[in-house]
C-alpha cells in the first residue's frame, strides 16, 4: 500500500442557519460511503443544506465560479497490467473465492473502460457537472436569464469537456443564453498551478512517515479474495501486500467508472481510513496553507493571479452588468490553493501535519469540487458576496460575521495594501 500512499495524496464548515428536516448532514467519515476513501478520486456528493436567509433588500445579480473537472480515469500503465495479470493467474488456478471473482470482473471492466487513456473524463464526470449546473440554474434563474456568461477552461481535455457539460446543461435550461467559451495557455495562469518541486520533496518526508506508520491488513484482504490463501499467494507470485496495494489503485477510482464498491470492501476499514488520511495529508501539505509549507505554496497561488481575476471580473460586473456569470474550469490543486489563499473556511485554516491527517479532504476536493461566489446588491448599490464550497454555505477566515460579506471588505483582506 506504500506506493499508493506516496502517489496519491478541514475543519467542517458549519452553516449558520436554523435546522430543517430537509437538511442532509455531511458525514465526518468514510464508512457511509467507501468511495470517499479515494479523497480526490471520490465522486461528487451533493448534500442539500439549509441556508442563512438573504438580507432584506438584496438580490443576487452575479456568479463567480471555479470548478474542478468531474470524475476521470486515473493513471494506469504497468501496475494496472500487473494487477490484472495476477488476478488472471489466480482465476485460472481456481483459487479465487466468490468475492475474488467479482473483484476480478470489476478490475477487468475498469481496465477496459480506462482503455489506456489516463486522466480522461468519464461519463459520470460529465453528469456531475450537468447536475451542478442544473441546481445553479434552478437556484439563480433570475441571474442567469439575462446578461452574458463567460466560461474558460484549463487546456486539459477533461476540463474542457467538463466546461462543455456544465454550460450544455445551462443551455438546455435556456437556449437563449449568450455563453462564450475559451481555453489557452494564458488561462492556465489562473485555472491551474502546482507547488514548487522543492516543496514536494520536503512534504513527502512527512507524508512517507505517516504512510509507513501502519502496516496493511493482508490477512483480511486475502480472506476476501482467495478460497485458499497459500494457494492464492503461490498463484500471484508470493506477495499479498503487493496485490493489496495494486488492487487499491483500481478500488480508489472505481466510483468514477460507475462500479459498485466491491473492491473497497476487500479491505479492513482501518486500512481505508489510514489511506484516506494519507491522501488528505498529501493534498493539504502540498496545496494548502500549512504551517510547514503554506508560505511557499501561497506564493505560487499569488503569482497565478486567480484572486486578481475574480476581483477584476466581479468589479466589472458590478460596474456595467455585462456578464451574469464567470465560470472557470480547472484542477483540484488550484481549487485548494485558491481557497486557501482566499481564506475559505474549511480549506484555508492553518494546520500542521499532525492536525492535517484528520482533515476530511474528501468533503472539499472530490471530483467536480467547486467554489461558488454569489454576489448580491440592494437598491442603493451596496454589494454583498456569499461563498459556497461544493454547494455548501461557508465563510471567510479573517472577517467577522458572514456568511454575507461586504465586497469591499473581502477585497481588503485579499489585497490589504490596495
Amino acid at each position: 500500500m506504500k506506493r499508493i500512499f506516496l502517489l496519491l495524496a478541514l475543519a467542517l464548515p458549519l452553516a449558520a442557519c436554523a435546522p430543517r428536516e430537509t437538511v442532509v448532514p455531511v458525514p465526518a467519515g468514510i464508512e457511509d460511503n467507501l468511495f470517499r476513501t479515494g479523497v480526490n478520486t471520490s465522486p461528487y456528493e451533493y448534500f442539500p443544506q439549509a441556508e442563512t436567509p438573504v438580507p432584506a433588500g438584496y438580490k443576487p445579480f452575479y456568479i463567480s465560479h471555479y470548478g474542478r473537472h468531474g470524475s476521470r480515469s486515473d493513471w494506469g500503465g504497468a501496475h494496472y497490467e500487473k494487477v490484472l495479470e495476477a488476478f488472471g493467474k489466480a482465476h485460472e488456478a481456481g483459487v479465487l473465492n466468490e468475492e475474488g471473482e467479482k473483484a476480478y470482473g470489476t478490475i477487468q471492466e475498469i481496465f477496459r473502460l480506462h482503455n489506456d487513456m489516463n486522466g480522461r473524463l468519464t461519463p459520470r464526470g460529465a453528469r456531475e457537472h450537468r447536475a451542478i449546473a442544473g441546481r445553479m440554474y434552478g437556484k439563480y434563474k433570475n441571474v442567469l436569464k439575462s446578461g452574458r456568461i463567460r466560461a474558460v477552461s484549463s487546456t486539459v481535455p477533461r476540463c474542457i469537456v467538463s466546461m462543455a457539460a456544465f454550460t450544455g446543461e445551462l443551455l438546455s435550461r435556456n437556449p437563449k443564453l449568450d455563453i462564450g467559451w475559451d481555453t489557452g495557455e494564458r488561462f492556465m495562469e489562473y485555472c491551474s498551478s502546482h507547488e514548487p518541486k522543492d516543496l514536494t520533496v520536503d512534504a513527502y518526508k512527512l507524508i512517507t512517515k505517516h504512510a509507513e506508520s501502519q502496516k496493511p491488513d493482508t490477512v483480511t484482504f486475502a480472506s476476501h479474495v482467495f478460497n485458499d490463501v497459500d494457494a492464492g499467494r503461490a498463484a500471484v507470485g508470493g506477495s499479498i501486500e503487493k496485490l493489496l496495494d495494486g488492487t487499491l489503485s483500481f478500488a480508489a477510482i472505481s466510483g468514477a467508472f460507475d462500479q459498485d464498491d466491491n473492491l473497497l470492501r476487500l479491505y479492513n476499514v482501518a486500512d481505508l481510513e489510514h489511506y484516506s488520511r494519507n491522501v488528505s495529508l498529501n493534498l493539504y501539505l502540498r496545496q494548502c496553507n500549512s504551517l510547514e509549507f503554506g508560505d511557499r505554496r501561497m506564493a505560487v497561488a499569488e503569482t497565478v493571479n486567480c484572486v486578481e481575476d475574480v476581483i477584476a471580473k466581479a468589479d466589472a460586473a458590478i460596474a456595467d452588468g455585462e456578464y451574469a456569470a464567470d465560470l472557470r474550469f480547472g484542477h483540484d490543486y488550484q481549487l485548494l490553493a485558491v481557497c486557501s489563499k482566499m481564506g475559505v473556511k474549511g480549506i484555508g485554516e492553518r494546520m500542521d501535519a499532525d492536525e492535517a491527517v484528520n482533515w476530511p479532504c474528501w468533503q472539499y476536493s472530490p471530483f467536480a469540487g467547486n467554489l461558488q461566489m454569489i454576489f448580491y446588491k440592494n437598491a442603493a448599490g451596496d454589494v454583498l458576496v456569499k461563498f459556497y464550497i461544493n454547494e455548501r454555505e461557508t465563510g471567510l477566515l479573517g472577517l467577522e460575521g458572514g456568511p454575507y460579506y461586504k465586497w469591499e471588505d473581502v477585497k481588503q483582506i485579499w489585497k490589504p495594501n490596495e
